[in-house]
């Protein structure tokens, strides 16, 4: 019987193991808030993993500027996100207002979960509302997750100015 107990056991625990993934980008993200003047100046599209789309010249230039009165200006994003008008539209450009908050949070699996910073942007495609700092300290970078973070669907960018 002790040897049934030690099997079920371990087959809970492998299957416990095995089911659990983990979000590779997640030791990227900002568990600390930020500074804002940290945070203000232009990010410039770096890669991304959500889609088989070969991203063009236009899109490799894409930015997102973050202003120190509160405003942005997107440009040429990409649009990878599977929308049913991503044909049509394929770069996603807006203006609008963006301040600094948490977005989520980062779990290290033992039930002390960190913040995650970032910014919420108003007045854009609901697929760049909500985008994550990366990076412990300046430069920060950005990122936009989407869907299950453990699928690892990501578009990155860094601070070039």
């Amino acid at each position: 019987m002790k040897n049934l107990i030690s099997n079920i056991f371990l087959l809970i625990y492998l299957a416990l193991i095995t089911s659990c993934q983990f979000d590779p980008y997640a030791g990227d993200l900002t568990t600390e808030q930020p500074k804002r003047e940290d945070v203000i100046g232009v990010y410039q599209f770096k890669e991304q993993t959500i889609s088989q789309i070969q991203i063009d010249k236009r899109g490799q230039k894409a930015t997102i500027t973050l202003k120190s009165d509160g405003t942005y200006q997107a440009n040429n994003i990409p649009n990878v996100f599977g929308r049913p008008n991503a044909e049509n539209h394929k770069y996603i450009s807006a203006k609008g207002s963006w301040k600094i908050q948490t977005i989520g949070a980062v779990d290290n699996g033992w039930g002390h979960p960190k913040p995650n910073w970032g910014i919420t942007l108003t007045s854009i495609d609901e697929s760049l509302t909500n985008i994550g700092f990366t990076g412990k300290k300046k430069p920060y970078g950005l990122m936009v997750s989407i869907d299950d973070p453990d699928l690892a669907m990501v578009m990155l960018f860094k601070k070039i100015d």
